[in-house]
Parts: C-alpha cells; sequence; structure tokens
C-alpha cells in the first residue's frame, strides 16, 4: 500500500487488509538492534512531523492520517506481516461511535489515526502529560484530543464523560485504552468500563478493537521504544457496532469478549 488515501479506501469497502504476498518474507527475518533503531527513529519522525505541521497550521485530520501511514508502511518495509479485519461492519454504520481497545505497544498508537480516520473524525483519551510537551501538545489538542491525569480517577472519569460526550456530539468517534497502560497479557478484569459508560450517556455505540502488536515491544530503558521483532504479525481487529440499547454493562461485557476471544485466537496469553 502505498498512500494513506488507498490504505483509507481499502478499509472502507473491503473491511480488510493485508501485506501483499509478494512483500511478505519468505523465511524468518532476523532480529536486528538496527531495526529497533530505525522503527524508534520512524514514531519519533511522526510525532515530529505532526508538531510541525502544527506549528505551520497545516496540521488536520487529513495530515494527521497521511503523516501516521509511516508506521504501517515501515512496519512493512522491516519485514512485518500487518493484517486488518472485520472493519465492514464498522463502515456499514454511519456515525460517531466509542472504540475501545487492547493497548499492547507504542504501535497502536502510531496506527489507530490513520485507520479510524477511514470512518470519520476521532478523538483519543491520552494522558494529560504529553498534552504539556511542546508543539507536540498542541497537535494533539488540534485534533480533540482529551486529556486525563491518570492519577485522579474521579476527576478523569467526570472529564472523559463531560468532554467525550462533546465530542461525540461534535460528530468526532472517541478512542479509550481501557486498561490504562500497556499490557502483554491481556486480563479482563483490569479493562475498565469507562468507554461504554461514555456510550451510554452520550447515545451511541461501542465498537471493541483487538491489537496484537507485540511486533513492537515495551523498551527496558524507554517504555516506547522497545526491540522489534519482524516475525511477530501484526494484527487488528474490529468488533461488531454494539447498540447502546444493550446498556453499558453488557457493552462492556460484550467489547471484553470480543477482545479476549480475537487473543486467545492470535495465540497470545490471558490472564
Amino acid at each position: 500500500m502505498t498512500s494513506y488515501k488507498e490504505f483509507q479506501e481499502t478499509l472502507r469497502t473491503a473491511g480488510h487488509y493485508e501485506t501483499a504476498t509478494q512483500n511478505q518474507p519468505h523465511s524468518p527475518v532476523r532480529v536486528k538492534a538496527l531495526n529497533s533503531f530505525l522503527y524508534a527513529s520512524t514514531i519519533l519522525g511522526i510525532v515530529s512531523r505532526c508538531a510541525l505541521s502544527r506549528l505551520f497550521r497545516r496540521f488536520d485530520y487529513e495530515e494527521w492520517s497521511n503523516i501516521c501511514m509511516a508506521s504501517v508502511v515501515f512496519a512493512e518495509k522491516l519485514g512485518g506481516v500487518v493484517t486488518f479485519e472485520g472493519f465492514q461492519q464498522r463502515a456499514a454504520y454511519n456515525g460517531p461511535v466509542v472504540y475501545v481497545s487492547n493497548h499492547m505497544s507504542t504501535l497502536e498508537t502510531m496506527v489507530f489515526p490513520t485507520t479510524l480516520i477511514s470512518f470519520g473524525k476521532l478523538a483519543i483519551v491520552l494522558k494529560k502529560s504529553l498534552t504539556e510537551i511542546p508543539l507536540v501538545g498542541a497537535a494533539a489538542l488540534a485534533v480533540g484530543s482529551i486529556a486525563v491525569t491518570r492519577k485522579n480517577a474521579r476527576e478523569d472519569l467526570k472529564t472523559v464523560l463531560e468532554v467525550g460526550a462533546k465530542r461525540l456530539a461534535e460528530g468526532h468517534s472517541v478512542l479509550l485504552f481501557p486498561q490504562g497502560t500497556r499490557q502483554a497479557i491481556f486480563d479482563g478484569k483490569k479493562f475498565n468500563s469507562l468507554g461504554s459508560k461514555l456510550a451510554e450517556r452520550a447515545g451511541v455505540p461501542v465498537v471493541p478493537l483487538a491489537v496484537k502488536t507485540d511486533f513492537l515491544q515495551t523498551g527496558k530503558w524507554i517504555r516506547d521504544f522497545g526491540p522489534v521483532d519482524p516475525n511477530k504479525p501484526i494484527r487488528f481487529a474490529c468488533g461488531p457496532v454494539l447498540p447502546v440499547s444493550l446498556g453499558a454493562r453488557a457493552l462492556h461485557d460484550q467489547s471484553v469478549a470480543f477482545i479476549e476471544a480475537k487473543i486467545k485466537e492470535w495465540g497470545l496469553p490471558t490472564a
């Protein structure tokens, strides 16, 4: 895939995407420290380009999509096989939703903008400290990101419910990582119900997303930049559009069940 527009159109029309067969390695790829460095540089490049674009007032959802596409393109160049599935379900629904996803690595935070903007504007719930980084924070806020402290649960709940409902009313979909932090092993008990509560309050559906992104592992010294293993497939799966009429508890339970089932299908451990 050469452009973010082609990638997004594929998700909207076919609902799935996979690295072209001719671009998939025919034998195991050697794990190299250089690859880890190069991918870390790619992530830093994405963040820098977003910040600079905002500085020159060019940063919008199209530019965000374009810049973040590098996370997919470069993963394939390193020998990674990238698969997206189930997005025809999202394409069939016209309107904002609350996305809830498991969180494995920095990789999905780079890939999701390009992926989910295929279906409309996107607001991501993220750590407040990220919005305080010069230029980077301005770029994040320019696209409607919702900042939470992750220190005061009551304050964060209020922020997400109030600001999240406002974003949804404005036509944004909202993406949450209810685990709060990266988890190599999925544990449904640590997957909070904030996304379902927001959906119930705003009167919109919930769409669960499952990710397998251990291609990029958590770093020992810097958590965002760990070893890269191109032999580990990168997978994104979109679940059903769950109607708000189910109620918050059922929305939460069905979201957790979908994600856990996908994690097991992909051969990963669960708690």
